[in-house]
């Protein structure tokens, strides 16, 4: 699915993240460690929001509701989506809700987190690799 997303236009002008700092240069005239580091600092990034979706939201009120915060949650975690591309977007509720069933029943955030920064670093290589497609034609 992340590979039939990657050759989606909206996909193309949001991926590979690196761009966006710097939008005016093209990510493959960026020195390796310069993308190591960036991609180190963007995963981190996914333990805070597993921590505050998963863990707070999910985990946190599940003493008070059970099992009802999943949807909520999801609806939330979609809304953070809001503006990327498309089918990003929408399966990301589905991802919440998926996510959500794993925290859920194992009471931990790691399949989560280990599932969400193998999508995310899936979809930064597509974009990489689409972008050298591109200077190559």
């Amino acid at each position: 699915m992340v590979a039939f997303a990657s050759i989606q236009y909206d996909f193309l002008f949001v991926y590979p993240k690196l761009n966006s700092i710097m939008p005016t240069a093209d990510s493959s005239s960026y020195p390796w460690l310069y993308k190591l580091i960036f991609e180190i600092s963007y995963g981190l990034d996914f333990i805070n929001i597993e921590l505050f979706f998963r863990g707070f939201l999910l985990l946190g009120l599940c003493r008070f509701a059970v099992s009802d915060t999943i949807l909520p949650m999801a609806s939330f975690y979609c809304c953070i989506h809001f503006g990327k591309p498309l089918l990003e977007c929408v399966s990301s509720y589905f991802g919440g809700i998926a996510l959500g069933i794993i925290a859920y029943r194992t009471k931990s955030i790691w399949g989560g987190l280990i599932i969400h920064l193998g999508i995310a670093w899936l979809m930064e290589f597509f974009g990489y690799a689409n972008s050298q497609l591109q200077s190559f034609q």
